[in-house]
């Protein structure tokens, strides 16, 4: 399960920071990626129960003003709203997935599509444009 998650983040990350059209620094890429590897373990692990036959598909969308990431999975449905207030005994556990989503995304958002889930995360740019400010000297 972690496997692939860490896959799905290195593969994200490299798409971003090939892509001349994505406005996001490096940080901010590496903030992107982690996100999307929490939302793949939790795919993983709560969505399909660990069942490996249950197919789950990342893509990046790019538009003029965000980033766009979409989850889908084949599993149940489940609540991403903001969660409770962190508890320290549950950070050892990964307990935190929906905190980093919230906190380094702009939009967070599910539906089931009758198939699955299709979790929607918005990362808008800070950078208006890529000369100068915080993406000088990316190619």
């Amino acid at each position: 399960e972690s496997g692939m998650a860490a896959v799905a983040r290195a593969t994200v990350r490299a798409v971003l920071e090939e892509s001349r059209d994505v406005l996001l620094d490096t940080a901010e890429i590496d903030e992107v990626a982690v996100v999307v590897q929490e939302a793949c373990t939790n795919a993983v692990r709560h969505a399909h129960g660990l069942d490996p036959s249950k197919r789950l598909r990342v893509e990046v969308v790019r538009h003029d003003d965000a980033l766009e990431i979409v989850v889908r999975d084949e599993g149940a449905p489940f609540d991403v709203t903001a969660p409770a207030p962190l508890r320290p005994d549950l950070l050892l556990e990964g307990g935190y997935g929906l905190h980093i989503m919230h906190a380094w995304m702009d939009e967070v958002t599910v539906t089931h599509d009758g198939r699955g889930n299709v979790l929607r995360l918005v990362r808008r740019y800070r950078t208006a444009a890529p000369e100068g400010g915080a993406l000088a000297g990316r190619p």
